[in-house]
């Protein structure tokens, strides 16, 4: 489905599922290169950016971590000329809609903030991009701050799914954005003739949005691995402490069955049984070896 918007002299095309109807009429309106054309019918998995006479071909992948979306890495390709910009997914991107309201009411671009060519549009896609991945970062970091708290207040076991979860997304997130550096530094190099020189600014601009965002992964992931870390020693604690309480019961229950043994034997010559108390007498000298036994093992600090 293809819905443009139109701002002054810049055209936004953006295409959801594209058909091979829609490809042919963006070709034939924007004089796309064939490639390209192909590249547009099928996903693309890895990241790529591609200089064409009239305009710059980019693929990128963004995280998608919420339930709502079918995938985890969301793919948008951008066709960037003068005065358009094509962009292309094959699936709802919470980022694009919002930027389309933006786009809609023209609430930032009458402002003088956005020049004459198309360049500032995507300028602005992938910063809202950015901020998208930017909240899921936070929303991570609040998840993580909830694993801790629970952690300390013996959910251990709990906590060993949710820091699972928050791990997986996390590989999501960084596999998704991985590739990102590479390509943002090649766009930050392209011809001035087709943009103006105000674009190899806002590239860096983005590039530091990418690096922010970089190193707020790398802290929310070394935070999971401390936790995980903590986790697992207190589980294992925890587990050491019921094996240590299992073994003790079993020590301190041994003289019974010993006792009980021995004097079940089907002997003709088996002492006090058969005699005044005997069972009175049984029992206690099993009591009685056990007490025994506890304070040994106490003396010993093994208890």
């Amino acid at each position: 489905m293809i819905k443009k918007y139109i701002h002054k002299s810049i055209t936004w095309v953006d295409v959801e599922n594209p058909t091979n109807e829609e490809i042919i009429s963006l070709v034939e309106e924007y004089n796309i290169d064939p490639s390209t054309a192909r590249e547009l019918q099928l996903p693309t998995y890895k990241e790529k950016i591609i200089p064409h006479k009239n305009y710059l071909y980019m693929v990128m992948h963004f995280p998608a971590l919420r339930h709502s979306h079918e995938n985890s890495n969301q793919e948008i390709d951008f066709i960037i000329g003068k005065n358009f910009l094509i962009t292309t997914r094959y699936e709802t991107i919470d980022a694009i809609e919002g930027f389309k309201k933006t786009f809609e009411v023209n609430s930032i671009l009458d402002k003088g903030i956005m020049e004459d060519h198309a360049g500032y549009v995507f300028y602005y896609i992938i910063k809202e991009l950015y901020k998208s991945i930017s909240d899921e970062l936070d929303s991570i970091n609040d998840t993580l701050k909830v694993i801790e708290k629970n952690i300390f207040n013996g959910k251990e076991k709990e906590m060993v799914t949710e820091i699972s979860k928050t791990n997986r997304d996390l590989l999501n997130l960084n596999h998704a954005i991985s590739s990102h550096k590479e390509v943002l530094e090649s766009l930050g190099k392209v011809d001035e003739g087709l943009f103006d020189s105000n674009f190899s600014e806002n590239c860096i601009k983005i590039l530091n949005d990418y690096y922010r965002i970089e190193n707020i992964s790398k802290n929310n992931n070394d935070f999971l691995k401390e936790l995980r870390e903590t986790n697992d020693s207190l589980l294992s604690t925890k587990q050491n402490e019921t094996m240590k309480i299992l073994t003790v019961i079993t020590f301190l229950a041994l003289p019974f069955s010993v006792i009980t043994g021995l004097f079940q034997m089907n002997t003709e010559s088996t002492p006090l049984i058969g005699s005044s108390n005997d069972w009175i007498i049984v029992v206690a000298t099993e009591i009685l070896v056990v007490i025994t036994l506890f304070v040994f093992a106490r003396a010993k600090k093994w208890l």
